[in-house]
């Protein structure tokens, strides 16, 4: 029989252990999507973006490159020198080179965040384990599952109802200044990386997430009945 403080504690534990597993899908999967080179490849061929910068896609590559090197701290700087009809040039002015410094930021918190989570995922399941059994565990897993599935649910929605307002939000939210407001006919980086990109990106995150999402949940629902099945009652 549980006493009154375990009992509290315990509810901390399944809030705790909840907001974790939302945490820890969508830090891990915005992670994984902003050190993807591959992401950038695909932006650049499907908005054709050696057309409209006249930087070719070799150097574009480099672009890709440098940028996951710099998020992943591997580089001091995004900066790429190209060459343009002969001509060599820094791809980014200064005041792209702050904003993408702010960017970087951000993408540093969500690696704090994913730390966090897997740090308080382990102690909440651990402490429910102990006080209430794995099931109960199990259980909290599958909570959090659907409660992630939910919310990205819910913004893939308005995404595709209205991006540009939930664009602007998250920009208001996320930067202290308006470096991001760039001038697509001769900031590189706007150019290089237009608002469709970001379209793309975020409905690749959002249903990774989702799929992540239900995965865990039915891997936690399976364990609960195929390996703890209910036992009857006396």
């Amino acid at each position: 029989m549980l006493n009154k403080t375990t009992k509290m504690l315990l509810a901390v534990a399944y809030i705790l252990l909840i907001a974790s597993v939302l945490v820890l899908i969508i830090s891990s999967t915005v992670n994984i999507y902003a050190h993807s080179p591959d992401l950038y490849r695909y932006g650049f061929a499907k908005y054709q973006i050696s057309r409209v910068t006249g930087i070719s896609n070799a150097q574009l590559e480099e672009v890709a490159q440098k940028m996951v090197g710099y998020f992943n701290a591997n580089s001091q700087t995004p900066q790429v020198v190209v060459d343009k009809g002969g001509l060599k040039m820094p791809v980014y002015s200064e005041k792209e080179l702050v904003h993408l410094e702010d960017v970087g930021k951000i993408i540093f918190i969500f690696k704090i965040l994913q730390i966090l989570s897997i740090v308080i995922f382990l102690m909440a399941g651990t402490f429910i384990f102990m006080k209430d059994g794995i099931r109960k565990l199990l259980r909290g897993i599958q909570i959090g599952s659907i409660a992630t599935a939910a919310l990205m649910g819910l913004i893939i929605i308005w995404a595709l109802i209205d991006f540009d307002s939930l664009f602007f939000l998250f920009h208001l939210i996320s930067f202290s200044n308006d470096l991001w407001l760039l001038d697509p006919s001769k900031d590189y980086l706007i150019m290089m990386f237009p608002q469709g990109f970001f379209f793309d990106a975020a409905v690749f995150v959002i249903v990774t997430i989702i799929i992540e999402a239900l995965v865990l949940w039915l891997i936690a629902f399976a364990i609960r009945k195929i390996y703890l099945p209910d036992v009857p009652a006396a």
